[in-house]
């Protein structure tokens, strides 16, 4: 009799088994053997296999798509632009992540100019850099900040 038992309990175990398995995949549409269905898992099986290697190739190919476009040498163009309001005025520069550039050298120039540095900000976003100088006329320069003169200075450090 116990051993009666045991073999109830492994089939109803077995049932539950192919229960579950048989729950992952869509219905079938006519009533089939258990050989049958566990058939039609095993191809489904095949199948996803199948895609998680195709989406596994594409993420790779955009991957290295990413990769090299990041590793590109895009050239972005410097921006310079310089906003006057009474004795103060603010700098903006936009330059390429490739593009060294020394803050102190940019810094030396406005105070050449007559400009007093207030506050410096700077910010890395991609491939980008973004300066930002927030200048009012030195107390010992009777003439204020000469814009131009102080524009044309940058754009010739950034030529060089």
């Amino acid at each position: 009799m116990n051993r009666n038992l045991i073999e109830r309990q492994r089939r109803l175990a077995l049932r539950n088994l192919f229960s579950r398995l048989f729950s992952l995949i869509p219905p079938p549409p006519t009533r089939m053997s258990i050989p049958d269905m566990v058939e039609r898992i095993t191809g489904h099986i095949n199948q996803f296999q199948l895609h998680v290697e195709e989406l596994r190739q594409r993420r790779n190919q955009l991957e290295d798509k990413a990769n090299r476009a990041s590793t590109s040498a895009t050239t972005i163009s410097p921006v310079i632009n310089i906003t006057d309001s009474n004795s103060s005025s603010e700098i903006n520069l936009v330059t390429g992540s490739d593009m060294n550039l020394a803050l102190s050298d940019v810094i030396s120039i406005v105070e050449e100019e007559g400009a007093e540095v207030i506050t410096v900000s700077y910010n890395n976003a991609g491939n980008m850099n973004f300066l930002a100088i927030h200048c009012q006329a030195a107390s010992h320069s009777g003439n204020g900040i000469n814009s131009s003169r102080l524009l044309e200075r940058l754009r010739t450090m950034i030529e060089e």
